[in-house]
């Protein structure tokens, strides 16, 4: 195996002895200046994170949702989520997961993220496929959005984003439709039970870096929903490869059923 997949496996199990030891009910949460939640166990998972790369790879770089950036001495950064999906977590649903993600240079090369409550583990690492525990996975072949599946961040997110007509315009020219997002809804897209996931808050290399390998190597595209490039506060958009036009088509008013 993959010496630095292995070791993404080995913190996405300290990770889950965490996380699993604090799941269940819901709990307390704090909101950020961002306006997002987390609660104790977020900040504990990271720091557990945290010290097992210092304690391996101390010139490393680590980049994570609480604690921020610190910077490593080589090309490497660790990017983390100890926990994707935490309002999912504080009211006791199993859609969360912890994100591992490795970036050399500009490039993520390794990907993991862990559902310890669903005893699901997606992984990946660049150039070689991407695995759903032990079976590879690959995204659908559809390429009209009038026979896609499409999943969404919730429709509050959409109302304080704006407005739910986008929501309502790409929904109504899909085949199904189900409100699942966070890095959950993108695993679903890698996997091939959904067609598309679109985000509606803000999100950052924390949110991206894990998924973004998976999804490349299990054929799809992760991207910004207006076409730019991924940047801090982006919007996300994750599809099978086919459908990226349809559906910012569909977003935006325009014609939103082509076939690509």
């Amino acid at each position: 195996m993959d010496p630095d997949l292995l070791f993404a496996l080995h913190l996405a199990d300290l990770a889950g002895a965490v996380t699993m030891e604090a799941f269940g009910g819901r709990q307390l949460v704090d909101i950020k200046s961002d306006l997002s939640v987390v609660t104790a166990t977020d900040r504990l998972t990271e720091g557990v994170i945290r010290s097992a790369i210092r304690a391996e790879f101390p010139a490393d770089g680590v980049l994570g949702e609480e604690e921020g950036l610190h910077e490593g001495t080589s090309d490497r950064v660790w990017v983390i989520d100890p926990i994707d999906g935490t309002r999912n977590f504080a009211e006791g649903l199993p859609m969360w997961t912890t994100l591992i993600g490795l970036r050399v240079g500009d490039e993520v090369r390794v990907g993991v993220a862990d559902a310890p409550a669903l005893f699901e583990r997606t992984t990946a690492v660049r150039g070689q496929g991407a695995y759903l525990n032990d079976q590879r996975i690959q995204v659908s072949d559809v390429r009209s959005l009038s026979q896609a599946f499409v999943l969404h961040a919730s429709v509050e997110e959409f109302v304080e984003q704006g407005g739910v007509d986008p929501l309502v315009r790409l929904t109504t020219s899909a085949r199904g439709s189900r409100g699942v997002a966070d890095a959950w809804g993108h695993l679903l897209v890698a996997r091939g039970a959904a067609d598309v996931i679109v985000e509606a808050s803000d999100c950052f290399e924390w949110d991206w870096s894990a998924t973004s390998v998976i999804l490349h190597e299990a054929g799809g595209r992760l991207s910004e929903v207006s076409g730019h490039g991924l940047t801090p506060g982006c919007k996300l958009m994750a599809t099978n490869g086919h459908l990226d036009d349809a559906v910012r088509a569909a977003l935006s008013g325009e014609a939103s059923d082509h076939r690509y």
